[in-house]
């Protein structure tokens, strides 16, 4: 046997009866329905900040060329050794003295 189908206000009933300890339920049983002033109300916030989360939402078109470098440190940077330079021209001078005195005194 196939069982009628049940109402709209006894389905309501039975839903309500199975939720209880919910607070809104509670509320709703207290004080009724709310006016469907303020369901549309509520609805068209919805509506109008999805609207403005759309609007600020920036649209980025893909750039076809890659990006820039920053500007900054284009050049490799000048070699500070002043005395580094000088010490080695010296060592170099001071050791090509000895190999012309060594072959000087060969030669004397």
């Amino acid at each position: 046997m196939s069982a009628l189908p049940e109402t709209r206000e006894e389905r309501e009933q039975r839903l309500l009866r199975q939720m209880v300890g919910n607070p809104r339920v509670a509320y709703r049983l207290e004080h009724g329905q709310l006016p469907h002033w303020m369901i549309v109300a509520k609805e068209r916030r919805e509506q109008a900040e999805r609207e403005v989360r759309a609007a600020n939402r920036v649209e980025v078109d893909p750039d076809p060329f890659p990006p820039r470098k920053p500007r900054g440190r284009h050049r490799a940077p000048r070699w500070r050794g002043g005395w580094a330079a000088a010490t080695l021209t010296y060592g170099m001078a001071l050791a090509a003295g000895m190999v012309i005195s060594q072959v000087a005194g060969l030669l004397l």
